[in-house]
């Protein structure tokens, strides 16, 4: 169970800079940004607010890909780390519309899901022990 704990973790930690590099290589198309549904979400902000916003958002990212390593290391301070970047990158996530391309939507869902495993090791079976 250890084994496949850290299998899952380690997934984990090689989709962060994945899934950047998608984004930097294969953005979406701008014109899907006209569209209606996008028009107000990032207009409205000021351009001081869209870099705090854009700061907050790496640092959890940073703070998140910190934490797999903690996790993966069984660190005591990782556990609680990684559960509360997940709760915030879920958060920002749900805040503002955004759009993906396939690819980068399909790891992320997968991302998704391992961290879903994550918690369930690390909480509901015997891997909670070792931190």
């Amino acid at each position: 169970m250890e084994n496949t704990f850290k299998q899952i973790v380690l997934i984990q930690i090689i989709l962060l800079p994945v899934l950047i590099i998608l984004l930097i290589f294969f953005p979406v198309p701008e014109e899907v940004s006209y569209l209606p549904y996008f028009e107000g979400a990032i207009a409205n902000m000021s351009d001081g607010a869209v870099i705090v916003s854009s700061i907050i958002g790496l640092g959890l990212l940073v703070t998140n890909w910190v934490s797999c390593f903690l996790i993966y290391y069984f660190k005591p301070v990782g556990r609680p780390m990684y559960l509360w970047t997940l709760i915030l990158l879920l958060a920002s996530y749900l805040l503002a519309p955004n759009v993906n391309t396939g690819l980068y939507a399909m790891l992320d869902n997968l991302d998704s899901i391992l961290a879903g495993a994550t918690l369930v090791f690390m909480y509901f079976t015997p891997i909670k022990e070792k931190f």
